[in-house]
């Protein structure tokens, strides 16, 4: 098995058990979603990853040895663990501004307008298009 199909396959097993997952969400009344619920989207999410593993098994791997992953990614994917972890605690939105802030930080923005404005715009964004848009409520947090 060459490496591209070594990393397809860990990639299409973990995806897979992630879109089994969507099956667990809680159900939304219909009034509330506009005819489709909560887990399409990661369930569109996690085809196109599917999708795009296969087409990764059928490339031809490398003969070039594997880079070394840098330190920052072990740092970014930190990050988003936290921003898991915060989510049920205190909803998706407080979660996500403070994700979308600390990882500025962690990649090296110092301005705090920056920061502030970029985040703030995308969490509306992100509000905008899926409760206003799809009509989907985002997960509020045991504190709000």
């Amino acid at each position: 098995m060459n490496s591209n199909r070594a990393a397809a396959t860990v990639v299409v097993a973990v995806a897979a058990a992630l879109f089994a997952a969507t099956f667990w969400f809680e159900k939304m009344p219909e009034g509330i979603t506009r005819g489709f619920g909560a887990e399409l989207f990661p369930r569109m999410v996690l085809g196109t990853i599917i999708a795009l593993a296969v087409l990764l098994a059928l490339t031809p791997a490398s003969a070039a040895p594997l880079p070394r992953i840098p330190p920052m990614m072990w740092y970014s994917g930190a990050t988003l663990l936290a921003f898991m972890a915060l989510v049920p605690v205190i909803g998706m939105l407080p979660a996500m501004f403070v994700f979308l802030i600390a990882l500025g930080v962690l990649w090296g923005e110092r301005r705090q307008w920056v920061l502030l404005l970029s985040a703030g715009l995308l969490i509306a964004a992100i509000w905008g298009v899926f409760v206003k848009g799809f009509g989907v409520q985002l997960p509020r947090g045991l504190l709000f």
